[in-house]
């Protein structure tokens, strides 16, 4: 028995099970667990934006999950950039340490991009090759700032280890 059939268009799950899928993403990135003794509520994205550089970039790119999965539910072009620059924004703001983390908290990009998904949702409709358009747009200007994100903890790394060392 091989693999099902998929034809240019169709999907092996249903939209369900995507949005399912994407609100387990966002609940786990976002607020998996309260803090004890507040109301504040924290998942792996601010955990993962202590790892300088790489924690950061690993949350922003499963957050284009969410991205992704607004192409299915026909969400409007510009509701998909504004969930880019949430994400850009996070990724940005993770730059900073300690500040980006406790940044991570309170914005919660993943939420918020989760937020417009389900008030944007029009139902089913055919992405239109101007959407795909936008979608990778966002993604290469997203890749830019990870990219940057990157360079920057690094040349910070570098700076401190010379001072560090005498150099």
């Amino acid at each position: 028995m091989g693999l099902p059939q998929v034809l240019p268009g169709q999907s092996l799950t249903t939209p369900e099970q995507d949005l399912r899928v994407i609100e387990g993403a966002t609940r786990l990135l976002d607020d998996a667990v309260c803090v004890p003794g507040t109301t504040v509520r924290v998942g792996l994205d601010p955990v993962l934006g202590l790892i300088p550089g790489v924690g950061d970039v690993t949350t922003a790119v499963m957050a284009l999950a969410v991205l992704c999965t607004s192409l299915r539910f026909g969400v409007p072009r510009i509701i998909m950039v504004r969930m880019g620059l949430n994400i850009a924004f996070d990724c940005l703001m993770g730059i900073v340490p300690i500040l980006g983390d406790i940044g991570d908290i309170m914005f919660k990009s993943n939420r918020r991009n989760m937020a417009l998904l389900q008030r944007y949702a029009a139902g089913p409709r055919q992405a239109a090759i101007g959407d795909y358009l936008v979608v990778w747009g966002v993604a290469a200007g997203l890749a830019a700032v990870m990219a940057g994100s990157f360079w920057l903890t690094w040349v910070g790394v570098r700076a401190v280890l010379r001072l560090l060392m005498g150099g």
